[in-house]
């Protein structure tokens, strides 16, 4: 079985290529580095975009209030609620607080954009309205360098077995963006917590390219970000993080991915696509490869599920310990059975439409 073989090899130099880049990565940033210019807390504001999440908006200004060290200001823009989270902000009498509201344009990237431009300070950070935050959060942000982006570590929340599902399929994509970011630059990050150079934003963002597809804010911004050539960092797994809620069920995550998945073909990003191709490419043969072991020689089906799982197990757990999650990696056997039939369920769903925050996507 010579191709059996040679799809197997190839898979486990693809791992190592991965591994070897995180591990060069983690030791080029744990070295001392020579004296840099750090932000300050009064020269960044914080920008949240909102739409219909009073229950999340009340739990994040409660941990906005409880802060002892805070940035220069907080703007939330409201993209047209309709549950009243505005009365939210009428109670409040803090001038760091400020309250927008998006009049006849719509959408995220058009709050953020407002956001932005009402901002006084040099440098913006994004929230989503969902997060939650440490105590120590800005303290930790005054220790990073000036850059014209730095991407932030996002944690997802779990409450249950069944959560450990969605939240693996993150890890993994964290893993593989900072196994590039390492050798090349990172390919992925998120809007809710982004740091990014006003500046440079209001020079790359180019909204009206974009604008007409819902999601990708985040996505976008640092594609032209790569484009212009600015200064692009990704921070590590473990300071200046916050924790999201996972997807309630698999309809929302199905949903979530595909709008991930469907801002991705507008990037027109070679190396991201060449990425997904060859991840498509692994998943879909070892999919045939079970199904054809599994009808033929069920006992060879296992013995090559047991060897699969116990090298990516392997190649992996450096990773998932600076997470602090090698837990997860216990359910990484049944992932792998599970993927490749989630990756051909994500592909038909680029046919289908969908919603979010009630609106057609």
């Amino acid at each position: 079985m010579f191709w059996f073989n040679s799809f197997l090899g190839a898979y486990i130099c693809f791992l190592l290529c991965l591994l070897l880049s995180y591990v060069y990565g983690e030791n080029k940033r744990k070295k001392p580095k020579k004296l840099f210019d750090r932000i300050a807390l009064d020269e960044i504001t914080v920008v949240i975009p909102f739409r219909n999440e009073y229950t999340n908006l009340k739990h994040l200004l409660k941990q906005i209030k409880s802060l002892k060290t805070t940035p220069r200001a907080f703007i939330f823009i409201d993209d047209h609620s309709s549950d009243n989270g505005a009365k939210l902000f009428e109670a409040l009498h803090r001038t760091d607080i400020k309250y927008l509201s998006l009049s006849s344009s719509r959408g995220k990237k058009q709050a953020i954009y407002m956001g932005v431009g009402h901002a006084t300070t040099k440098y913006i950070l994004s929230w989503d309205a969902d997060i939650s935050i440490s105590s120590h959060y800005f303290e930790e942000i005054t220790q990073l360098e000036k850059q014209a982006l730095t991407i932030l570590p996002v944690k997802f929340s779990n409450t249950s077995f069944y959560d450990w599902f969605f939240e693996i399929d993150i890890d993994l994509a964290s893993y593989m963006n900072h196994s590039f970011a390492a050798v090349k630059r990172p390919l992925l990050c998120s809007g809710a917590n982004l740091l990014f150079e006003k500046e440079s934003y209001t020079a790359v963002i180019n909204l009206e390219e974009h604008q007409h597809i819902p999601s990708g804010d985040d996505a976008f911004l640092l594609r032209n970000m790569q484009r212009a050539k600015k200064t692009i960092t990704l921070h590590a797994l473990d300071t200046c993080a916050v924790t999201t809620p996972n997807p309630s069920n698999i309809n929302t995550f199905l949903e979530q991915r595909q709008r991930w998945f469907g801002k991705t073909l507008h990037l027109k990003d070679s190396l991201l696509n060449t990425f997904g191709i060859i991840q498509f490419m692994f998943a879909i043969g070892f999919f045939i490869i079970l199904i054809v072991l599994l009808s033929n020689d069920p006992l060879l089906f296992l013995e090559f599920w047991l060897l699969k799982s116990v090298l990516e197990t392997v190649l992996l757990f450096p990773f998932f310990k600076a997470l602090k999650k090698t837990k997860l990696l216990t359910i990484l056997p049944l992932y792998g059975l599970l993927f490749p039939i989630y990756n051909v369920i994500l592909l038909a769903s680029i046919f289908r439409k969908s919603e979010w925050k009630g609106r057609r996507i």
